[in-house]
């Protein structure tokens, strides 16, 4: 099994848009990080094994230095760059132009809807559907590999397949359909946005099937296999994520995050190690895999809950549970136990 080589660095939170969901929408108006901070961050992620980087925000684009940074990252020797975007600026061609120039690799679109009317009621920009049509168009053409990322809520789970059918278009390497999450800053909203995996999970089979075919990588991010039945081999969860090539490495993701100084950090993996039961793995793990395996069941512990259904799961290892704040809203009586052999590897259906 081999694990990602991958990380995302942030730029700064500042950003132009400000979709409804979003983790810093009360800091989207914050200056971008310095330069020289963000390649002290790619020298740093250089060092310890990562040969991939996703720039991220925020929204990179708006960065004047993203193409230096391109390029940095190209000549320290990383193997392929990305950036997480909503497409806004590249709309425009010669921009896209002077970022292909700069050496980026691929582009990870975060598309909402199939049409105007669902896109922006979540980015809340006008136009900002037709704009990143237009990017994907521009990148695709460009030779820029393409990825996309759709985050699943009330407003746009019943538009999942034609979601689906206007991505497949492009050609894209992964696809990935990120359930709501409560992370940072968007607490607030899971009452509005949130819905059930029950009523989810009919919608996100419907265009896994439409895309299986034809786009290599496609993720169900952050939902109990339970609900996936048949398909559980889209699921991709904490304990997945490790090996996905796309993600990022738990322990220097951990370590890049803005908020998380040395102490925070040695916390997080000193939580999982023990609490989280990553010591179980001492015999069996490297020293960095052991410290991967810890932050994310440091994640796990803090964030996710289980019923007592879930100890009787064949999956239970391999398997996040729910969000609390998902419990909090829903409980935990759609969780189901299934039966079978206990299965340890988390890679068991996504050969």
């Amino acid at each position: 099994m081999h694990r990602t080589k991958r990380v995302k660095i942030v730029t700064g939170l500042k950003c132009n848009i400000r979709c409804v969901f979003c983790y810093y929408r009360d800091n989207l108006k914050m200056p971008n990080r310095q330069y020289e901070k963000i390649v002290r961050d790619l020298h740093y992620a250089w060092k310890h094994g990562v040969r991939q980087v996703d720039f991220s925000g925020g929204e990179p684009t708006v960065h004047p230095d993203l193409p230096r940074l391109i390029t940095e990252a190209k000549k320290i020797g990383m193997e392929r760059v990305c950036i997480i975007t909503n497409g806004l600026k590249l709309a425009d061609k010669k921009y896209a132009e002077i970022l292909r120039d700069a050496g980026i690799d691929e582009t990870l679109f975060s598309l909402h809807g199939s049409n105007p009317d669902i896109h922006e009621k979540i980015t809340t920009v006008r136009g900002s559907f037709k704009r990143i049509i237009a990017a994907i168009e521009n990148m695709a053409e460009l030779g820029v590999k393409v990825r996309t990322n759709t985050v699943v809520n009330r407003l746009n789970y019943n538009n999942l397949n034609k979601i689906a059918q206007l991505i497949i278009r492009f050609n894209p390497i992964q696809v990935n359909f990120i359930t709501l999450n409560d992370w940072c800053y968007a607490k607030h909203l899971v009452d509005k946005l949130m819905l059930s995996y029950e009523e989810m999970a009919p919608v996100l089979q419907e265009a896994c099937d439409v895309l299986s075919s034809s786009v290599p990588i496609v993720n169900v991010r952050y939902i109990p296999f339970c609900f996936m039945r048949e398909y559980e081999k889209f699921v991709c969860n904490h304990k997945q994520i490790m090996y996905d090539p796309f993600e990022w490495v738990p322990r220097i993701r951990a370590r890049l995050e803005e908020q998380n100084n040395i102490w925070r950090w040695l916390g997080i993996m000193a939580y999982g190690y023990t609490m989280g039961g990553a010591y179980k793995k001492t015999f069996k793990f490297s020293f960095t895999e052991l410290m991967d395996e810890s932050v994310v069941e440091a994640l796990r512990h803090w964030f996710y809950t289980k019923s007592k259904v879930c100890t009787k799961c064949r999956l239970n290892y391999i398997c996040d549970g729910i969000e609390n704040s998902y419990a909090n809203a829903y409980g935990t009586k759609e969780l189901l136990a299934l039966v079978g052999p206990v299965e340890e590897n988390p890679l068991c259906f996504r050969s």
